[in-house]
């Protein structure tokens, strides 16, 4: 056990963890910042770019350098194996940087959301018992307005890019005066290196933890059998580091294989498309929002832009629809690989393979390392072929939450972690996805998954995007309401809704077509881009109370 971890904050009932691949049989004594660095240098691919961020380029060795300098400042600083250290950045190199030197003197990365307001912040930081926060300077205003109220911080370290004033530790003077020599500490395969967050979509925010070896595994399953990562690849995309996707997708894949990450502050879907031809991006990383917001807002992308290095791209986050993946595919000659992973899971679990003939109608099939069955939710027992119920997974990861025992005793059966998602196993092996457990609508008895009927809504040429939640009914118990965003040059009124209507009616059985339909200017989301619905619920239920 790490110093500094209380023993009764990590759950007795952990969740049953499954290595059934021989790339997941790690060593008991392993780090993970000396795999996703050190190694490289040592194995002659310190040349090789680890980063790419603006028009600069940083190799392994460099990163080494670097890690291994902020590594000594945090053990000046009196940084512990064990203690919990808050990442607060925009997707730049010092939050990799941060993340790594943390790992490398066995304390608990814990990245934070540039977006959390103080009071946020401080539930996170106090639930975390967290002894240090690196804090990007343009992010510094929300973690000075928090310091009053947390409990356990003894250091603030700024970055300073923007000229802010502060008072605090400052980034560079600490790691200019450091040795840029230092041994990794001898953390083991099952002590913690990452701490991440719920977003919050269901309620307050829990803390996720993943272990040295759960880190590596995603890249040794996922990353490997699915995407057929090598050290040629280039990794690149819009999700943040904090979200879980994003820190797979943007650090461990890349730096596992002595790939490349290309990093981009605050990317817009411009910003994505000039990575692609500036840094040669070759698997591009984001969320069906953004893959749509390309296709609108840059019909012309292929043309005005050199994307002839993707080889790929990935999508997490919320479900990717027939239309997007058939846009985005005839648009820039690359399938998008849908998947499905959580915080709490760390990265994917469920997706195509590259290689496979996909089926955009599917998530895909387990990934390998993973088992996955759809049980009933009463009984826990696996359902036939066909039927919808609950998801549950064993593999190398699994939910653990940080001091939440309540929390902990609803997130499995038996060992198997349950995501909370509502699918049906396919006869033909893959899975397909229905909705989250809390977006199924019952209305007078029917089931009705709320993403099947989004998709089928964006099908519309008048919908640039949409939500569909259960409204309170007095007859039906619930009905289905759609929030929509109308797209540019429709005109929103009884009209559209009548043919959205009919469009649901004549594509899916009419007992699931929107009874109820309302215009709005935007959805509400996360950070991450999740679309709140339980914002939507809220609306719906405060407007039927009133």
């Amino acid at each position: 056990m790490q110093e500094n971890i209380p023993e009764s904050y990590l759950p007795d009932n952990g969740p049953q963890l499954v290595h059934a691949l021989p790339e997941l049989h790690y060593p008991e004594e392993i780090n993970v910042a000396e795999q996703l660095v050190d190694r490289h240098v040592e194995e002659g691919r310190g040349d090789n770019v680890a980063i790419r961020f603006e028009d600069r380029e940083i190799t392994y060795t460099e990163l080494q350098e670097r890690v291994n300098r902020l590594g000594n400042a945090f053990l000046d600083q009196g940084v512990e194996p064990g203690d919990r250290v808050v990442v607060r950045f925009t997707n730049r190199p010092e939050a990799v940087i941060s993340c790594l030197a943390a790992q490398k003197v066995g304390a608990v990365a814990l990245p934070s959301m540039k977006l959390l307001r103080a009071k946020e912040l401080v539930h996170i930081i106090n639930n975390a018992e967290a002894s240090t926060v690196v804090v990007y300077d343009d992010l510094l205003e929300e973690i000075n307005k928090a310091l009053p109220d947390l409990d356990t911080v003894e250091n603030v370290i700024v970055v300073q890019r923007n000229g802010v004033e502060h008072e605090h530790a400052d980034y560079d003077e600490l790691t200019e005066t450091a040795s840029d020599e230092l041994d990794a500490y001898a953390t083991e395969r099952d002590d913690l290196a990452l701490m991440l967050y719920t977003s919050g979509t269901t309620g307050q925010p829990k803390g996720a933890t993943h272990t040295h070896r759960q880190v590596l595994s995603t890249a040794d399953a996922y990353a490997r059998y699915c995407l057929n990562a090598t050290e040629d690849d280039v990794f690149g995309g819009n999700p943040p580091l904090p979200f879980a996707y994003g820190y797979g997708d943007l650090v461990t894949f890349p730096l596992r294989f002595g790939a490349t990450s290309s990093l981009v502050e605050n990317a817009s879907p411009g910003d994505l498309l000039e990575a692609v031809e500036n840094h040669g991006i070759t698997i591009l990383c984001s969320i069906p929002t953004a893959y749509n917001q390309m296709l609108s807002k840059h019909p012309d992308g292929p043309e005005e832009y050199d994307t002839s290095s993707l080889r790929m791209a990935m999508s997490a986050g919320e479900p990717l629809t027939h239309s997007t993946f058939n846009n985005f595919k005839d648009s820039y000659g690359v399938e998008i690989y849908d998947g499905i992973g959580t915080t709490e899971m760390l990265h994917i679990f469920v997706s195509h393979r590259e290689g496979q003939e996909i089926d955009p109608g599917a998530t895909g099939y387990p990934v390998p390392g993973y088992e996955c069955k759809v049980i009933d939710p009463d009984t826990g027992e696996e359902l036939p072929r066909g039927e919808a119920g609950m998801l549950a997974v064993r593999g190398p990861t699994g939910i653990s939450y940080w001091n939440r025992p309540e929390k902990q005793d609803e997130a499995l059966v038996d060992g198997w972690s349950l995501p909370g998602d509502i699918y049906v196993h396919r006869e033909d092996g893959r899975l397909e996805y229905k909705s989250r457990e809390d977006d199924l609508i019952i209305s007078s008895g029917y089931n009705i998954p709320g993403p099947e009927v989004e998709a089928v809504l964006e099908e519309r040429e008048e919908v640039s995007e949409v939500a569909v939640i259960g409204a309170p009914d007095e007859e039906r118990g619930q009905v289905v309401k759609a929030y929509v965003v109308v797209a540019e040059g429709a005109e929103p009124g009884d009209e559209l809704t009548e043919t959205l209507q009919n469009h649901v009616k004549n594509t899916l059985a009419p007992y699931k077509y929107p009874r109820r339909v309302e215009y709005v200017d935007e959805l509400p989301r996360t950070e991450t881009g999740k679309i709140q619905r339980v914002k939507l619920r809220e609306r719906a239920r405060e407007q039927y109370e009133q």
